[in-house]
Parts: C-alpha cells; sequence; structure tokens
C-alpha cells in the first residue's frame, strides 16, 4: 500500500514539475534557468511546510510518504539544478551561474524556513 501512496504523490509531483517548466518557459527567453529555480524555492517551502505540519498533526506514514517522498521527490529538481550550473560555466556564462548558485543557496533554506512558520501558523 506504501507504494501506491508514493507513487501518487510522485506522478503528482512529476505533473506539477512539467507543468510550472513549461508554464515558464513561454515567456523566460534568457539563458537563466528561472525553471528549476523557482521549482527547488517552491518545493523546498513545500517540504518545509509538509515536515513540519504533517509531524505537528495526527498523520499517517502513508501520507507522510506521499507528500514527503513522492510529491516533493517527484517536483523538486536539485539533479537538474546541478546540470544547468554546470552548464553555465561551461558556456562561460559565470556571471549568471553565480547567480543560480547563489540565489539558490540562499532562497531554497529560506523557503524551508517559511514553510516552518507557515506550518506553525496552520497547527
Amino acid at each position: 500500500m506504501k507504494y501506491l501512496f508514493l507513487a501518487l504523490g510522485g506522478v503528482i509531483g512529476v505533473i506539477g514539475r512539467y507543468q510550472i517548466g513549461v508554464w515558464i518557459s513561454d515567456w523566460n527567453s534568457t539563458p537563466f534557468p528561472w525553471a528549476t529555480l523557482i521549482i527547488n524555492v517552491t518545493g523546498s517551502l513545500a517540504i518545509g511546510f509538509l515536515m513540519r505540519y504533517l509531524t505537528g498533526v495526527a498523520s499517517s506514514p502513508n501520507v507522510r510518504l506521499m507528500f514527503v517522498t513522492g510529491f516533493c521527490g517527484g517536483y523538486t529538481t536539485m539533479s537538474t539544478f546541478s546540470y544547468e550550473l554546470v552548464n553555465l560555466f561551461t558556456e562561460r556564462q559565470y556571471g549568471l551561474g553565480m547567480l543560480y548558485l547563489g540565489s539558490t543557496i540562499v532562497l531554497a533554506p529560506l523557503a524551508v524556513l517559511a514553510g516552518f512558520v507557515l506550518a506553525e501558523l496552520a497547527l
């Protein structure tokens, strides 16, 4: 049964990731990987909220597995982030690469913290 919860969360996360990527690529004409940055930051916000909220309320292990491991695992894109960062540097886009690296490192943990705060407010 746990694999069904995991798969359901993963499918929802992957579809969400894809749709946001398509939506952002429709308006982003720069080499800066906005879609991946936005997905990583919102995924960090989601995992921060879910980890804090789901441990603060009575939730089953299957529900936590579905949302945290399934959804967040399917949605977030750290492997894509790593590839795009290396790609920016190999294309000698050093300024954009440093901007991307710095903004991801700063904004993603701040989003996790914001998720904690939102969960506290929801409890």
